[in-house]
């Protein structure tokens, strides 16, 4: 009886931690649609309404990350696609579409940890991953890396089916989802490639050439839009990343290594892994005792070796991430690592799991009261933030600003034609092209036009780090014509109404 009420508990706590902190959104009908959003959907709307279909996905770190020609897949575009045409071109469908997909993520995690570590380690896990801060971010506006977390779930648990059938279908679907998960992340996706080639070849010293021939079919299949594109274009990617390699470097090469390996990359891992908690404002190095001595505990007294295997598949698969991002020569995003979150949430719920199962006293009271700790956080969280946010404007950065903004420029032309210059930090006006296509068209008719005469309308977002840049694009890029008025919206972004 106890039992079942401790199941109907944690199956309650389980459903209102999923839903609550990731439908802030999707109630208030207010996200962010920024530089990324916007190029996205434009992107959509490009597969969709103009008809031309894609290979590549977005540039590699938006373009600034040093590597040229290098792209993500064209996967997260056709997603997009997809809630662009069910939600007839509105972007509420994107936010939509994920909130559902962590949603998902939730269940796979309950499913998976139920399969591997028992009822109760599947609620450990499913919990851990409900109440993660960065997977609860996930859910609440669509980015291209985020969808990839349902798929490092599905990869994990075909790798540890690898071993326990010794099935070839499981090893194609493991370098399938490996492989796949480039389509939204590929800095996620070659330490997973990786990382499953050493523990297949390696550690379960798979031979036979039909095993190492399906594991290399399931790469293909899963990278196959990135070989058709560098076929059709003189392999610029690859070309790319060896003009990278080998590019001349002004600053002394060991230096600048060791200030990148100790300092930033070693900090951003450390950081992507210990983050995936509640913040408990515990040292990491503590959070780290917890987690590992026990964890190094239990794996040595594992019967079950299965599990023994996957969780050195697991443990390895930071360090080759750590080897793959070494010669990056700038940050280490947390974005890249999130394979990682899933990693140590695990492990959380592996050693919670063994500790009932060796009945070890002083492993149990100390998870436990970490564990009860990080949902007292989480829910204290989840409604302070739900609270504030399903309310919040949000400033110019979320839709509502924006479309006020794009509604403020079109109701003072009164049906007039005019012409509207943007300026954004980003350079790029991807947010509002797409807006102004979607929602300036269909509800007033007609598009305005871009040139510097007649009626012109300048759409002003300030840079919060540097408010004073867009002053220079008025006297450099804007500087003619007669200002009848400047209006500052409450969002903070500005109009200001010329004549030319």
């Amino acid at each position: 009886m106890i039992k079942k009420i401790l199941f109907l508990l944690l199956f309650i706590l389980l459903v209102t931690l999923s839903i609550f902190p990731r439908i802030t959104e999707v109630v208030a009908h207010n996200y962010i649609f920024g530089f990324d959003q916007g190029r996205d959907f434009l992107a959509a709307k490009s597969i969709i309404v103009d008809h031309k279909l894609t290979l590549i996905g977005s540039e590699w770190g938006a373009g600034s990350a040093g590597l040229t020609g290098l792209f993500h897949g064209p996967g997260y575009f056709y997603f997009l696609s997809l809630a662009f045409v069910l939600f007839a071109g509105d972007p509420y469908g994107g936010v939509v579409f994920m909130f559902l997909l962590g949603i998902l993520t939730i269940i796979l995690s309950f499913f998976i940890g139920k399969k591997l570590l028992g009822l109760f380690g599947g609620y450990i896990f499913a919990l851990l991953v409900a109440i993660s801060p960065p997977l609860i971010g996930q859910s609440r506006f669509f980015w291209n890396t985020y969808p990839s977390s349902p798929l490092i779930l599905m990869v994990f648990y075909f790798t540890y089916r690898i071993n326990m059938h010794r099935k070839r279908l499981d090893i194609l679907l493991a370098s399938f989802f490996s492989a796949f998960i480039y389509n939204f992340q590929t800095g996620i996706a070659i330490p997973l490639c990786i990382a499953l080639i050493i523990y297949t070849v390696l550690l379960l010293r798979f031979r036979k050439l039909k095993d190492i021939g399906t594991l290399i079919a399931g790469f293909v299949l899963g990278f196959l839009p990135f070989f058709l594109f560098e076929l059709r274009h003189n392999f610029q990617g690859v070309l790319g990343i060896i003009a990278y390699i080998f590019a001349d470097k002004k600053t002394d090469v060991t230096l600048l290594f060791l200030q990148i390996l100790l300092k930033d990359h070693l900090n951003s891992f450390i950081y992507a892994i210990f983050d995936s908690f509640p913040n408990t404002n515990l040292p990491w190095w503590v959070l780290a005792s917890v987690i590992f001595l026990p964890l190094f505990y239990f794996w040595y007294k594992e019967e079950d070796r299965n599990i023994r295997f996957f969780l050195i598949y697991l443990f390895i698969i930071p360090f080759i991430a750590f080897t793959v991002f070494a010669p990056l020569r700038n940050s280490v995003y947390p974005y890249y690592l999130r394979e990682l979150t899933f990693i140590i949430l695990f492990f959380f719920a592996y050693i919670s799991s063994r500790a009932i199962r060796f009945r070890n006293t002083l492993v149990l009271s100390v998870v436990s009261v970490l564990f009860v700790w990080f949902l007292a956080l989480a829910l204290k969280n989840s409604y302070l933030v739900f609270v504030a946010d399903v309310k919040d404007y949000g400033g110019g950065a979320k839709i509502k600003g924006k479309i006020d903004a794009i509604r403020f420029i079109y109701d003072d032309a009164k049906g007039k034609p005019f012409n509207l210059l943007v300026f954004t930090p980003p350079v790029y006006t991807y947010p509002y092209d797409y807006l102004l296509w979607w929602y300036g068209q269909k509800k007033y008719g007609y598009l305005p036009g871009s040139e510097k005469k007649g009626n012109v309308y300048l759409l002003i977002e300030t840079d919060h780090e540097k408010p004073w840049t867009y002053k220079g694009w008025l006297e450099t890029v804007i500087k003619d014509g007669k200002v009848v008025d400047t209006i500052t919206l409450p969002s903070g972004l500005i109009v200001q109404k010329r004549t030319l």
